[in-house]
């Protein structure tokens, strides 16, 4: 089965991935690698994002300058729509690409991406899971993960889709708000009750 985990910033989700990859003994693939090796020098993303961007983006070896596209990402709105057009189909052909080979080596494939319900991706899956914080402990994490200001690191969660629509559209949620060996506790049960299997046969019925 392919299960996409997603959440807001600072919630996890990245660890809660790691974790239920290895508890269902499958492949863990992430979207922001995915997207940072398409931005690798003379790969798509980094040739699309060539023809647009300015000459400051790039080192004098040709790389991408990351922080220096991070800031014009988050300064310019028409720049970073184009970025989006050019580099989200692509992650997606990649992810779907991943989907396909799971699917015919029957192993198990836990795929986390930022941006799933934002974009528009969760039917690419079998069952999503959201990791679910509270917004305080997301701006606490982002803030010694980053070493941000409070206030950058509250800019940053809030520009997501809320957590409250999130949950709404999840398959399942695991709560790690303030404790994290309390969220894998969560996972083991779900996974211990074969609940990702449950919800896939239920779909497939109603379907």
């Amino acid at each position: 089965m392919n299960i996409a985990v997603t959440g807001g910033m600072g919630s996890g989700k990245t660890q809660i991935s790691k974790v239920l990859a290895g508890l269902l003994d499958g492949t863990l693939v992430s979207a922001d690698l995915l997207c940072r090796d398409l931005l690798s020098i003379d790969h798509k993303g980094w040739q699309g994002v060539k023809r647009i961007a300015p000459a400051d983006i790039f080192l004098p070896d040709g790389e991408i300058d990351r922080p220096v596209l991070r800031k014009k990402i988050f300064a310019d709105k028409q720049f970073r729509e184009a970025v989006d057009a050019l580099i989200h189909p692509l992650v997606r052909n990649e992810m779907q690409r991943f989907c396909k080979m799971a699917t015919n080596d029957s192993v198990h494939l836990v795929a986390e991406i930022p941006l799933l319900f934002e974009k528009g991706w969760q039917g690419d899956f079998d069952c999503t899971l959201l990791v679910y914080a509270d917004e305080a402990d997301c701006i606490q994490r982002v803030m010694q993960r980053d070493q941000v200001s409070k206030d950058a690191a509250g800019e940053s969660v809030s520009a997501q889709m809320k957590i409250e629509e999130k949950v709404k559209l999840a398959d399942f949620v695991v709560d790690n708000s303030s404790s994290f060996a309390e969220a894998v506790e969560e996972l083991k049960w779900l996974v211990r009750n074969d609940s990702f299997g449950k919800k896939i046969e239920e779909t497939m019925k109603n379907t």
